[in-house]
């Protein structure tokens, strides 16, 4: 039975989901810009003290705007590209290739009452991203 990738990414999603699966993520310095500009507007309103007050202002506005350290996998797995789409679905298949299944829905019912298949399915996906995207998994609590 042919699957598409959609289903696929769908199927995995709903693991990483139900194991909580997360990937770290690098954090964006924002607080180097957001100081500068604080600096050069403290510059302009208050001219040499405010470069000091702008630029402190700046830095703890933009430490503050730090995104969370960690990612969900499902949303990583949305961002894929359509070529690593296609390369993770045929790690797949090489785990749901000899079930007995007709159609989509009957695959994901499958997998989904299968501890063992969730794990293989899991497995895969992990080692795609440690693979592909050079990065770890972390199971959340």
């Amino acid at each position: 039975m042919p699957v598409a990738v959609e289903n696929v990414m769908r199927l995995l999603c709903s693991i990483s989901d139900q194991k909580k699966m997360r990937v770290p993520v690098q954090p964006s310095n924002k607080s180097a810009p957001m100081a500068i500009t604080g600096a050069l507007l403290g510059t302009v309103f208050g001219g040499p003290p405010g470069l000091i007050v702008g630029g402190v202002l700046g830095g703890l506005v933009g430490s503050g705007m730090s995104d969370e350290p960690f990612k969900p996998v499902h949303k990583i797995l949305q961002q894929l590209s359509h070529n690593q789409k296609q390369k993770l679905l045929d790690k797949v298949k090489t785990v749901i290739w000899n079930l007995d299944w007709m159609d989509n829905v009957e695959l994901m019912e499958l997998v989904m009452r299968s501890e063992r298949l969730q794990r293989q399915l899991a497995d895969v996906l992990v080692g795609f991203i440690k693979a592909e995207l050079k990065t770890e998994v972390q199971f959340g609590v």
